[in-house]
Parts: C-alpha cells; sequence; structure tokens
C-alpha cells in the first residue's frame, strides 16, 4: 500500500522496470479495461500499479505476481490466498479488494487505491506527535479483531501495511501471508516450505520459533 496498498514506493514512474516488475506496456496490454498510470510501490509478492476504472470512474491498485513467480505454484497458491482472504472481508480499516484472478499470465488482485502514506512514512516525516499516533491504534485493532472472527491472521501487521489516507483514517493492507486460523499447524500450510512469514522486526516470538 502506498498511496497503494501497502509497499516500497518505487521511484521512476513509467519508467520503473527494474527489480522485476513487468513494463507497464505489457500490463496495459493485460488489462485493457483499465487506465494503467504507473507503478507505485512493490513489496512481498506483488508489484503495485495506479490504475483507473473509466466505466466506474474510480482509481484503484492494481497488484501483480512477478512474471517469474508466477509459474511456482506455492506462489500463485499464496496470491490466490491473498485474494480469496480479502475478499472475505467488509470493513472500513481494511482494503477493500475488488476482484482478482489470472488475466494474460499475470496473477492479480484489483484493490482500493488509497490517496495517502503509510504509517512508516507518516512518522518518519513527523507528520503526527506520538501521542496522534497512539489515538490510531483502536481502529487497527478494531480491524485485526474483525479480521480474526472471520477466521483470518493477518502475520505480517508493521507501519509499513498500514496505510493513512488524506483524512488520517487507517487501512490495513498486504494480507498476503495471512493465513486460516485453522491451518496455523497444518501440513498443507504454506508455512510448511519453511520460509517463516512475516518482518523479523516485527514478528511475535512464537512466529519465530
Amino acid at each position: 500500500m502506498l498511496s497503494e496498498a501497502a509497499a516500497t514506493t518505487v521511484p521512476g514512474g513509467e519508467n520503473a522496470g527494474r527489480g522485476g516488475a513487468p513494463a507497464i506496456e505489457a500490463v496495459r496490454a493485460a488489462f485493457p479495461h483499465l487506465e494503467i498510470i504507473e507503478l507505485i510501490g512493490q513489496g512481498g509478492i506483488g508489484f503495485v500499479y495506479k490504475a483507473r476504472q473509466p466505466k466506474r470512474d474510480r482509481f484503484v491498485a492494481l497488484k501483480i505476481l512477478p512474471g517469474s513467480l508466477s509459474r511456482d505454484p506455492a506462489f500463485a497458491e499464496r496470491f490466490a490466498r491473498e485474494g480469496r482472504l480479502l475478499a472475505r472481508l467488509n470493513h472500513p480499516n481494511i482494503v477493500t479488494v475488488y476482484d482478482f484472478g489470472q488475466a494474460n499470465g499475470f496473477f492479480y488482485l484489483l484493490i482500493e487505491y488509497v490517496e495517502g502514506v503509510n504509517l512508516w512514512q507518516g512518522m518518519r516525516a513527523s507528520r503526527f506527535t506520538p501521542e496522534q499516533a497512539l489515538m490510531l491504534v483502536p481502529s487497527i485493532c478494531a480491524a485485526l479483531q474483525y479480521a480474526h472472527d472471520e477466521g483470518v491472521l493477518h502475520r505480517d501487521i508493521k507501519p509499513e501495511n498500514i496505510l493513512l489516507d488524506t483524512k488520517r483514517r487507517i487501512k490495513i493492507t498486504d494480507f498476503g501471508i495471512a493465513k486460516l486460523v485453522g491451518e496455523v499447524r497444518g501440513g498443507t500450510g504454506l508455512t510448511a516450505s519453511g520460509a517463516a512469514p512475516g518482518t523479523p522486526h516485527y514478528m511475535a516470538p512464537e512466529q519465530i520459533e
């Protein structure tokens, strides 16, 4: 997200094709129903493009899997899971998913575009005091509790995955490594591959173990 939907901002706009990001021309060809504007972020398993839906006259964020990873069944499953999880969630403090699937070889998520910054960017720019930052905590907790009640664990909560719009409203994004509660220790879970989900500096002790 991001002005995205939560990722690290990528400079270079239309020319930003480095790091494995699909060329913007290829993305435009794959999604003719969207006006692809620019690459705005990358993080986790996806690249995020700002786009516009002409029929609905709204901006959206298009998150797609890198081409090399889309050929890996494990990554493809992980990406599809993000779409299914987000599609189940309907909360004012969670980024909305509009659509997900596969188009011309790209696995994609079409999600809500949040105009603003992530929490890390906001704090680094000293946009609010520690006291003001603490006032955001109840909204974050409410969103996570709702997701948990729906059987979803985020498992990568960090400032970069918490978006703030221009009115300082919270939106949690990037459920790409979330696990269904009942699958945390399941043998078919994606963590069974040996790759620990999460960001080390923000992981709970039980995740690290």
